[in-house]
């Protein structure tokens, strides 16, 4: 049974979290209180402002009461955990050395009068006496924002695209294989995209990703790794959230990884997450490596992207896609190309298809496997004339229907797994010159119109098997009884 001070003692607690949660609101209080009593009192030294002399009392008075108040909320929000130690030690210590010596100047500045009589050494001492809190208020403010933005946010405001976009660990395609999946080309993608929030300045929900322990221990809502399938990992379906969704990562205001840094964690998801495993030992390893070349060897500028940029897309365009449940990315940070993944958006059909057509020119990358498309949703995607990456995977698709990409010329990959292509829809992709790797894999082609078709293209990869369909979050797993007869 519950005794009865365990509602109470429940309230109590719950009480001290808001209050403490209070602390970003309260905070800003006596560092504007504070300092306006400097300015009043720094102010009031010329005759013309002499008058300003009455309010600085009165300013200091609630300024060292703000400054309790906002001490007392900070102890209680330190208790949440998350935050680098020696910071908050920092701040902490700092904030109440700040609040006690807005005590007692607000004492010593009244009795200064008693110890020197001549009125301009007065004015004097009770400037300099303000000297050391506006020192402390700044260095206080500093402290706390290096807690919540990271310690260089002071001096980290360079856009340029060499602090935005990660750095892997490789310089060339040379050794690949041999090169490993996390510590050379995961762990810049964190490092770019998630330590501000993950890291030993900031835990933001307890959660560290700078370490491989400390990413395998989770944060406050337990392991980011543990999932079904990788799809449902916290890690994974926090990037698939639209960026308007509070849940998101990173925050819609920092910067997104792009389509490519998505699928090499996605990869790196499928086959284990080990972060010892070499990148030739992963089951995906040929798709890991197209991703991590185009990353460090510019094709990602030079090839997958065109040279000619494009103003950016509609953003009542792409409101009106992610309203539906597509999630709008751009291929790469720099640019207005960008990809559009109905991964989270399954139950959309043929007609929903046309809300594409407004970022045509700015559409490179096209998800839409296992949606409710048809052949006559091809109709849309025919005219994405700019579109490099298609994935039709699992969807009704016949060849009536493949016969429409003809007009697809700067089409690179097409995925056509699962679907009804067969010979005929095969061939009628021979014309498409830029066409390099087409997935066949449960489809109707056969190893006849396989000859036929590369005899004609062969300049295109066919892939009829090797390629594994990774499960995502939102398909249905059905199960069924297994009934076993007992021997009598």
């Amino acid at each position: 049974m519950r005794s009865a001070r365990d509602t109470p003692d429940r309230h109590m607690i719950l009480a001290a979290s808001l209050f403490g949660r209070l602390h970003p609101l309260l905070v800003h209080l006596p560092i504007g209180i504070l300092l306006l009593a400097a300015l009043f009192e720094f102010l009031s030294y010329f005759p013309r402002y002499r008058k300003l002399r009455g309010a600085v009392q009165t300013a200091l008075l609630w300024g060292a009461l703000s400054a309790l108040a906002s001490v007392l909320s900070g102890l209680n929000l330190a208790q949440d955990g998350g935050y680098d130690d020696r910071l908050l030690y920092l701040h902490r210590n700092t904030g109440i050395v700040t609040a006690v010596y807005a005590w007692i100047l607000f004492f010593v500045r009244k009795s200064v009068i008693t110890f020197f009589k001549e009125k301009k050494r007065r004015k004097l001492v009770r400037i300099f006496l303000f000297l050391p809190m506006v020192g402390l208020v700044s260095l206080t403010g500093h402290l706390g924002g290096s807690i919540t933005h990271g310690e260089d946010f002071l001096f980290s405001f360079s856009t340029s695209d060499s602090t935005q976009n990660p750095v892997l660990k490789i310089s060339s395609s040379a050794n690949l294989d041999s090169a490993l999946m996390y510590k050379d080309i995961l762990e810049p993608i964190f490092q770019a995209r998630c330590y501000s929030c993950h890291s030993a300045s900031k835990q933001k929900g307890q959660l560290r990703l700078d370490q491989p322990d400390l990413i395998l221990k989770g944060g406050k809502h337990g392991s980011v790794l543990t999932g079904v399938i990788p799809d449902s990992t916290t890690l994974f379906s926090r990037l698939m959230l639209p960026l308007e969704d509070e849940h998101h990562m990173p925050p819609h205001a920092k910067p997104q990884p792009s389509s490519a840094e998505i699928e090499l964690i996605h990869a790196w998801l499928t086959d284990g997450a080990d972060f010892d495993r070499p990148i030739g030992r992963f089951k995906a390893s040929a798709k890991i490596k197209s991703y991590i070349l185009a990353m460090v060897e510019g094709n990602l500028k030079d090839h997958l992207i065109p040279e000619r940029e494009v103003k950016a897309a509609p953003p009542e365009a792409i409101k009106a896609l992610t309203a539906k449940g597509v999630l709008v990315i751009p291929i790469s940070a720099g640019t207005n190309y960008l990809s559009a993944s109905f991964v989270n958006a399954r139950s959309l059909s043929d007609a929903d298809l046309a809300l594409l057509l407004p970022i045509k020119d700015q559409l490179l990358w096209l998800n839409i496997g296992r949606t409710k498309i048809t052949d006559a949703g091809l109709d849309v995607v025919s005219k994405l004339s700019g579109l490099r990456q298609l994935n039709l995977e699992y969807t009704a698709i016949q060849d009536d229907g493949l016969k429409k990409l003809a007009a697809l010329n700067a089409l690179e990959t097409l995925n056509v797994v699962g679907t009804g292509v067969g010979d005929p829809g095969l061939q009628t992709l021979n014309g498409l010159k830029s066409l390099k790797k087409i997935f066949l894999f449960e489809t109707k082609v056969t190893a006849a119109g396989i000859i036929d078709f590369m005899k004609i293209s062969p300049h295109t990869l066919l892939d009829t098997g090797s390629y594994q369909l990774p499960a995502r979050i939102t398909d249905t797993l059905e199960y069924k009884e297994l009934k076993v007869k007992s021997e009598k």
